[in-house]
Formats: structure tokens, sequence, C-alpha cells
């Protein structure tokens, strides 16, 4: 094992969502828009009352429409850079789930500049999931825009009945069985196949890590689990209490389920989720910000 005993692993580098694993149903809070609009709908007036009356239906009318904008991308500015939304996008969370640490790298140089976020409520602070996205445009946190968009991470907070119950929870899984594979830095993982994947396992202190390649797809683990241990050489991921497991995937996908870290603390249990493998320990490191 490395030489520390515990490891940790938006360019700025959870209660689940009604739908997680894909576009349409992302976000359990949602802006007001579609009602407001529909009130400026009913309020645009064609009756031939007075001059007065009209006017004033005219006025409530444009009012309404404008609230709408407002409430549908507050976000938007001229000057409204990606860092600026990034900003503010990590900051509104930071106060909505405060005492929380929560990720503070999400996007990545493939991801588009624009950072977004869908929350489940916060009544729950025990319990929560958040969705993040990456967009060409600034949008507002929980803007019903994001139901028709992909996300590329997400983190979520879960509270169990027991320590025990949270670490079964994690389902840390510790494989020495295979061929033996130096992955640098004293670390030694093994390897073997199975159904038509090749798993690599290794440990680092409380964490348990695994990278699966897909046989058919010719695909090798074995650099992606090299990388994952350099990386860590130099970066501290949050301390399990007691356990963590990271399952990383040599695959190219853009589903953000596609790489996992989680981690016990006692009775929460946090994951975090990401399109990309090493985005996703670098996810986890930048709790510790």
């Amino acid at each position: 094992m490395r030489k520390k005993f515990i490891y940790s692993f938006i360019l700025l580098a959870g209660v689940s969502l009604a739908a997680c694993g894909g576009k349409g149903q992302t976000t359990e809070r949602s802006t007001t828009a579609k009602s407001t609009e529909k009130t400026s709908q009913t309020t645009t007036a064609t009756s031939k009352n007075t001059e007065k009356s009209s006017t004033t239906q005219k006025s409530s009318s444009s009012a309404n429409t404008s609230e709408a904008k407002e409430s549908k991308a507050p976000a938007k500015s001229e000057n409204n850079t990606p860092e600026k939304q990034a900003e503010a996008v990590l900051g509104q969370l930071n106060q909505e789930f405060p005492n929380n640490s929560l990720p503070q790298a999400i996007l990545t140089s493939q991801t588009a500049e624009y950072l977004t976020a869908a929350t489940t409520s916060t009544a729950d602070q025990g319990n929560f999931r958040v969705l993040y996205y990456a967009e060409a445009n600034a949008i507002a946190v929980n803007d019903l825009a994001v139901n028709e968009l992909q996300p590329i991470a997400s983190f979520e907070k879960k509270s169990y009945g027991s320590d025990a119950e949270a670490a079964a929870a994690v389902n840390q899984i510790i494989d020495n069985g295979g061929n033996p594979i130096d992955l640098g830095y004293g670390i030694k993982g093994y390897q073997q196949g199975a159904a038509g994947s090749t798993f690599l396992s290794w440990q680092e202190g409380n964490w348990s890590m695994v990278v699966r390649a897909s046989n058919i797809g010719g695909e090798v683990g074995e650099p992606l689990a090299k990388e994952a241990v350099a990386y860590l050489e130099t970066a501290m991921l949050p301390a399990p209490r007691n356990v963590g497991q990271i399952s990383l995937t040599a695959s190219v996908s853009d589903s953000y389920q596609n790489n996992s870290v989680v981690w016990q603390k006692g009775t929460i249990v946090y994951t975090i989720q990401h399109f990309d493998a090493v985005q996703a320990l670098k996810m986890a490191v930048s709790t510790n910000q």
C-alpha cells in the first residue's frame, strides 16, 4: 500500500430525482415559469371594454411575461462568463445544502462550458441529490429547461439507521484473485475475467477500487487503473469511515452513471457519479476543498 493510509480521490479543474438516468424528468423542484406563461396568455385581452380596461390588461400581461422570462433564465447575462456561472451555481448549491461538503470540480475539457444543476427538495438535508449539467448557455439552477437535458454527473447523500446498514450500502468489493499487475507506486492490482469483461482490482487504505473493461470491445483496463493510481498519489480522497468503493469503466460513454465513487461516514453514504472516470475521482477529491 502507499505511504499514506487514506487517499482521497467545473471547469474549476443522493431521495433520488424522478428520473436519474435520462432526459425529461430530472428535477423535482422547478420554477413557476409554465404557470406564469399560462397566466400571461390568459390576461391578454381581446374584450371590447373601455380603453382604460384594455390598457390595464395589457399592462398586467406584460408584467407577467417579464416575470416568466426572469424566472426562466435569471442566469443569462452578456457578462456572465462560464467562470461566473460556475461560481454562482456552486454558491447557490452550498447555500441550499449547508454543512455539506459538495463537489467543486464538475466540468471537463470535453464538456460545454456553462455549469448548471437540478436538485431534490432542500427540506431533507440528510437525503438529497444533485444532478449537474454542462451546456452552451447559462441556465439557472432548477430551471425547467434541465428537464430536457442530459446530466454529466451527480452527487447524492443518503442516511441510514446504523453504521452497519451504511457500510452494506457501499457494497465494497475486495478481490485479490487473478493475475497480479504492477500499477506503480508500490500498488499491486489483480486482474481476472468474468462474463465478457475484465476486472482489475486493488486497495488503497479503506478504499477498494476496480476498473472494468469489456472484452467484446477489446478494451484494456490497465491504462486507466495506472492513471487513477498516479492521480491519487498527488490528490486526497475523502476519508471513508469505514469503507469506500470506487468503480471505474474503461468504456467511453456519455452516461453519468458510468463511473462511481461511494463512501461511508458513519450512518451516511455519499455517492458521486460522472461520465468521465478520472473526473469522478476529481469530483470526490474536490469535496475536501
